[in-house]
């Protein structure tokens, strides 16, 4: 009988295990499992051996059939016409018997006991060899081991061995480390094209685009030959053009190579250094106001270090938009016009520029939809539009600039709670069928790698709530929870939840209740915090902003408000997004 036709069986009956049964089912090998063991006893034992390595004056025997299945290298020698084929000797007379036997011991068991004394020669060989889970492996210990003093060493090896990516993370911690890294020696010894691709990063975080000259500038004192003059490849990657009057005055100082052709806008990005996380909010304003046109439809850009509140680009005005961002860009898809139509416009805003530009449409018109991102794709999920309540979803490739159509929802849904973790979209309640009711499904989870929906039945009630994530937690905030038959309102809650990634509520963390019962309020995770901005309850709307940081008692009240002069406002986009620094906004 098949393991499945077993599984079959067992649904058909109930029935109690006995202790020993249970003890069996607890302690059952798979077969994957006794193959392993098994060879590594033959390993052990040195029984059917029919390959060895010479390293050192000294063999190791092993077994050609778990080399080839380890490793294309030695699959090719092995099924090729070499001599390694025939008589099943390798000779690898460069590499440290130690470093063998650490190898061979991996393969066989899948441990390995490294240490800053044989990762370096651990992962130049696995690499040479082509053993991939032994170069990973590696590459885990130095990521978690990475300091301001090995960084660039770990750089230069990841680098060397076009190892995508150790090297991303190196770079990565580099561009977070940078202004500490300066002085360092390892710097100094960094090859022309190493530097280069560093100092090309936008992830550096810097404030002005002249540290990263002056970090080109001190490599080419230490390396320079006599009478050199500054390379133009390091000119090439320095950002003129983001440089202030008084810096570029600095530069002249320095090198004598003429700036003119090199201080032409280009098409360069500003560092990551150079933003400040703000959060935006789209439609604010009051859409009754008939006087108002598309112009008068500004985003609000809320700075919650300094409570100040500024405007960005107007687009026009569209109630319940899907809106996300992307480091300086915010994507807005979708709403519901000025007129009441429902739109299926898709715009792109770069903060840089201050800019929108109006990209395909979707293929539906929808509101009330839950817009997410992961990796380089935008999901637009569900909402409503004059048909009715959505259970389509489809996808924006940003690489491909087109949309695509998805697995439909398991049911139509629109104004759920919705967020994103570890490639999974996470849609918490909403509301559902023609009369619009809320959804008492609970929560359903799309695995964008597979395509697939799954259901978590956790009896969630919300419809027009908040939800973020942090620390692989998802937070629930707010929402309409009832329905009232006799005043034919819904009824707004104070209740906040912490959900772990199954979906289920979390017996560790608890939230506060909000100060007050809101819904359909601005609900975003910036600094670690969880910020809730308007709202409403009721009839009643919301002025007032709260923020919340895990493990905190209560939830604060920020000193400003919303910028309307009306009592508050809901049902608008919110999204946190970088924004360029005052000073860069200036050049």
């Amino acid at each position: 009988m098949s393991i499945e036709t077993m599984e079959m069986a067992s649904d058909q009956r109930t029935w109690y295990m006995d202790e020993d049964t249970e003890a069996f089912l607890e302690h059952y090998n798979t077969l994957e499992c006794n193959i392993i063991k098994g060879l590594r006893e033959l390993y052990h034992a040195g029984a059917l051996c029919d390959a060895t390595i010479i390293t050192e004056g000294r063999s190791f025997s092993c077994h050609r059939v778990v080399l080839a299945s380890v490793s294309p290298y030695f699959r090719a020698m092995f099924t090729s016409s070499m001599l390694e084929s025939e008589h099943g000797k390798v000779s690898l007379q460069d590499v440290s018997s130690s470093t063998i036997q650490s190898i061979l011991h991996f393969i066989y068991s899948g441990e390995a006991d490294l240490s800053f004394g044989n990762v370096e020669e651990l992962f130049t060989v696995s690499s040479r060899l082509q053993i991939t889970t032994m170069q990973d492996l590696c590459s885990r210990f130095l990521i978690y081991n990475m300091t301001n003093d090995n960084c660039f060493w770990v750089y230069r090896l990841a680098h060397s061995h076009n190892h995508n990516r150790l090297q991303s993370a190196a770079l990565h911690y580099i561009s977070w480390h940078i202004a500490s890294l300066y002085e360092k020696e390892d710097f100094i010894h960094l090859q022309q094209d190493e530097l280069i691709n560093i100092l090309s990063s936008d992830q550096l975080v810097v404030s002005s685009e002249l540290c990263i000259f002056n970090l080109a500038l001190r490599w080419w004192k230490a390396n320079r030959v006599a009478d050199s003059q500054f390379p133009v490849e390091l000119c090439r990657i320095i950002r003129f053009s983001l440089m202030l009057p008084q810096e570029l005055e600095e530069v002249k100082r320095e090198i004598s190579l003429e700036l003119s052709n090199l201080q032409k806008p280009l098409p360069f990005k500003l560092r990551q250094g150079m933003f400040e996380n703000w959060i935006v909010c789209m439609d604010l304003q009051a859409r009754e106001d008939d006087t108002l046109d598309d112009n008068d439809f500004f985003p609000d850009c809320y700075n919650p270090v300094s409570g100040e509140w500024n405007k960005l680009a107007p687009l026009k005005s569209l109630m319940y938009p899907g809106c996300l961002a992307v480091e300086n860009y915010l994507y807005m898809t979708g709403g519901i016009n000025q007129d009441d139509s429902v739109s299926q416009s898709f715009h792109v805003y770069d903060s840089v520029t201050n800019c929108w530009t109006e990209l395909p449409s979707m293929m539906r018109a929808r509101s009330q939809h839950a817009f997410l991102s992961y990796r380089k794709k935008l999901f637009a999920v569900g909402g409503w539009n004059r048909d009715g309540i959505l259970d389509s979803m489809e996808c924006f490739d940003l690489s491909k600039n087109c949309w695509s159509e998805l697995s439909k929802l398991p049911l139509p849904l629109q104004s759920s709670a919705s967020t994103q973790l570890k490639g999974k979209l996470y849609l918490i309640g909403g509301e559902t069928g023609p009369e619009r009711l809320f959804s008492d499904k609970g929560l359903l989870i799309y695995d964008t790698n597979s395509d697939l929906w799954s259901h978590v039945p956790n009896k969630i009630v919300v419809a027009l709530g908040g939800a973020v994530t942090i620390d692989n937690k998802i937070f629930v905030i707010g929402g309409y929870d009832k329905y009232c038959p006799s005043t034919r309102q819904a009824v707004a809650t104070s209740r906040c939840l912490c959900l772990d990634e199954q979906g289920w509520e979390s017996q560790e963390l608890k939230v506060p209740p909000l100060p007050e019962k809101i819904a359909s309020a601005g609900v975003v995770k910036w600094n670690q915090k969880i910020y809730v901005l308007g709202g409403e309850n009721e009839e009643r709307f919301v002025k007032t902003v709260y923020y919340w940081r895990p493990g905190d008692s209560n939830w604060t009240l920020c000193t400003q408000g919303l910028p309307v002069p009306h009592g508050g406002v809901s049902g608008f986009g919110c999204v946190t997004m970088w924004v360029p620094k005052k000073v860069r906004t200036s050049s």
